[in-house]
């Protein structure tokens, strides 16, 4: 049997104009409408942990949706089309940012998790977790966790990584934090067989066209063999520059 895959879905901003990871809330919209025409089964990520073991028999049309950082714009723009349309998704929420200008207030908060929404970590600070001691990088994961934990009032179950890639420290670290699952931003769609610790995910970016977006979702396996190989050229020269020289390089903000 085929098995079936899923593909992950990572956001940021929905704004008129920014940088390469933010997109309209027009082109937003016309996204979601795509996969409700099309009947995708959106998800968050927990509903992709609940049935990962099924989705060999499962129909394939499952997209899951995921936003870091934690940006207000999400509230206005996001919310909206979901409960518009019955999806669900998670929201990695950077904590360090809430109740500030951009970022969501402790209601907004709540009120994603009381419709059905799953709320994740981005972390307390959105750094490096490579680049710090084991007493910072335990801070980045337990405090951030318990400060979502005590706004919901529920388990925060999922961890989106800074900068979209672990090792083995960090695992060991969200585990030893009580996170049972992390994305990356490594290229790759998930399937029953894939580890929890480094689920793959693909941004949405500004220049994502209707017709790309649909061969995402849709996997089309030549695109997605295309932006894995781009992708891998990019790892090798960021572990030759280092993460904030290769992001400088690149002008723009890490994940």
């Amino acid at each position: 049997m085929v098995k079936s895959t899923v593909p992950f879905l990572m956001y940021h901003n929905i704004l008129p104009e920014g940088d390469p990871y933010t997109i309209t809330k027009e082109k937003f919209r016309e996204q979601m409408g795509l996969l409700n025409q099309n009947q995708y089964n959106v998800i968050a990520v927990r509903d992709f942990v609940s049935h990962q073991k099924t989705f060999d028999t499962q129909a394939p049309k499952t997209v899951c949706l995921t936003f870091d950082d934690g940006y207000a714009n999400n509230f206005k723009y996001c919310l909206p089309e979901f409960e518009k349309y019955n999806f669900k998704a998670t929201f990695y929420i950077t904590t360090s940012l809430i109740n500030t200008e951009i970022g969501f207030t402790e209601d907004q908060v709540r009120t994603l998790s009381e419709k059905g929404m799953e709320i994740g970590s981005h972390t307390v600070n959105h750094v490096f977790l490579s680049n710090l001691t084991d007493d910072k990088l335990y801070y980045e994961l337990e405090e951030s966790k318990n400060q979502l934990e005590d706004i919901i009032q529920k388990p925060v179950t999922s961890l989106s990584l800074p900068g979209g890639r672990g090792n083995k420290r960090i695992i060991m670290a969200a585990q030893k934090a009580g996170y049972n699952t992390a994305c990356t931003s490594v290229y790759h769609p998930n399937d029953a067989d894939t580890n929890l610790f480094s689920l793959g995910r693909i941004p949405i970016k500004r220049d994502c066209s209707i017709e790309l977006f649909e061969k995402i979702v849709s996997i089309d396996r030549k695109l997605w063999k295309s932006m894995k190989f781009k992708q891998d050229i990019k790892f090798i020269i960021q572990r030759i520059l280092g993460n904030k020289l290769y992001h400088a390089v690149w002008k723009m903000k890490y994940e």
